[in-house]
């Protein structure tokens, strides 16, 4: 009886820890996207996204973007002082089955107006302003929005993306620091989307990588195997 109750109570303080999450996983990308008018300075993305690889979906993706056009040549590599935005609301996730993964964006403002939308288009997409780069509601009052948009390959996130992938990987940037005039400051390929940037900027390269857990999440997993261990271990002995 002694034995049976001591089983049930390391099993309710099993049942007391917090659900393990073992199909999510979070991850840290950093996107580049050459810069020709502004160097050393390039448009660069540092964010993280959990994803979900039973249901291969990505969630609270969000990170810095910065702004070429600041910063200074003799600033630290590779911020270079650049003013960076927090782009914290992810409004886009749209799987390509070509390319075997999902594109996925993170914008500035709560919502995705970025671009004009006097040539048609969605008001946001990479291709919509036919490379006018326009902000929206032009000629009317900017709302300055900024996006980056990721690529996550759902067989793998950290796999190295293929040429293909990276021309699909683009930003925008309407906010102050972005500006030409009335046009945004883009990043993209002829390849992906019939142009390069406004600035003639375009992708380079995107690095995903598993993040580090917490030490306390370490802590949480070592009780949670030391419990594990202790009731095999009185099951042999039972």
């Amino acid at each position: 009886m002694k034995k049976l109750l001591l089983v049930s109570g390391v099993a309710a303080m099993i049942a007391g820890l917090p659900a393990a999450q073992a199909a999510v996983t979070t991850y840290n990308v950093v996107e580049t996207f050459y810069e020709p008018d502004t160097q050393p300075r390039n448009t660069l993305f540092t964010g993280s996204f959990t994803y979900d690889d039973v249901g291969q979906t990505v969630s609270d993706l969000t990170g810095w973007l910065t702004e070429s056009m600041t910063g200074t040549a003799t600033g630290d590599a590779p911020y270079y002082d650049m003013t960076q935005l927090y782009l914290s609301y992810q409004l886009s996730a749209v799987y390509d089955a070509e390319l075997g993964g999902l594109l996925v964006t993170t914008f500035l403002n709560d919502n995705t107006n970025t671009f004009t939308t006097m040539l048609g288009g969605d008001g946001w997409s990479p291709d919509s302003h036919g490379g006018s780069g326009l902000y929206y509601g032009f000629p009317g009052s900017n709302p300055g929005n900024a996006y980056a948009m990721i690529f996550v390959n759902t067989s793998d996130p950290t796999a190295a993306l293929t040429q293909a992938q990276i021309d699909k990987l683009a930003y925008a940037d309407c906010a102050p620091g972005g500006m030409m005039g009335a046009t945004c400051m883009t990043g993209t390929t002829e390849a992906g989307y019939g142009s390069i940037g406004t600035m003639s900027g375009y992708p380079v390269s995107q690095v995903i990588t598993a993040a580090v857990p917490e030490p306390e999440t370490y802590a949480m997993l070592l009780a949670g195997f030391g419990v594990m261990g202790y009731v095999a271990r009185r099951r042999r002995v039972a």
